[in-house]
C-alpha cells in the first residue's frame, strides 16, 4: 500500500466509525434489552407454570382423599371389612378358552391375513 492510498482510506474509516459507531452501540443496547425482556417473560412463564403445578398436585391430593373416604364409606356400608382384606380368588378368569371350540362359531367375522 502507497501512502496515497492510505491517505485515501483516512477519510473513508473516519466518516464509517463515526456514523458506524453509535448505530453499533444502539444496536447493542436494543439487543440486551430484547434479551432481558424474553428472560423476564421466560421467569414469569416458569412462575405460572409452577403455580399450576402445585395447584394440579393440590387438587389430586384433595381428590385422593376423598376417593379414600369414600372407600372407607362404602365398604363400612357393605360391610366388606378392612381395606386389606384379600379378595376372593377367580381361578376360572386365568384358565384359557376351549382351543377349536369357540373359533369362528359365534358367527362374527374371522380374520384373516391380508398379503
Amino acid at each position: 500500500m502507497t501512502s496515497d492510498m492510505i491517505g485515501a482510506l483516512i477519510p473513508i474509516v473516519a466518516v464509517l466509525a463515526t456514523f458506524g459507531f453509535p448505530v453499533a452501540i444502539v444496536f447493542v443496547l436494543k439487543y440486551f434489552k430484547l434479551k432481558e425482556r424474553e428472560l423476564a417473560i421466560d421467569v414469569e412463564t416458569r412462575q405460572k407454570a409452577q403455580q399450576q403445578q402445585l395447584a394440579i398436585e393440590e387438587r389430586v391430593r384433595r381428590l385422593e382423599d376423598v376417593l379414600i373416604n369414600l372407600d372407607q364409606d362404602v365398604r363400612a356400608r357393605l360391610d366388606l371389612g378392612q381395606p386389606g382384606a384379600p379378595l376372593p380368588s377367580r381361578p376360572e378368569l386365568l384358565e384359557a378358552p376351549a382351543a377349536g371350540a369357540d373359533q369362528g362359531t359365534a358367527g362374527g367375522p374371522t380374520r384373516q391375513k391380508a398379503r
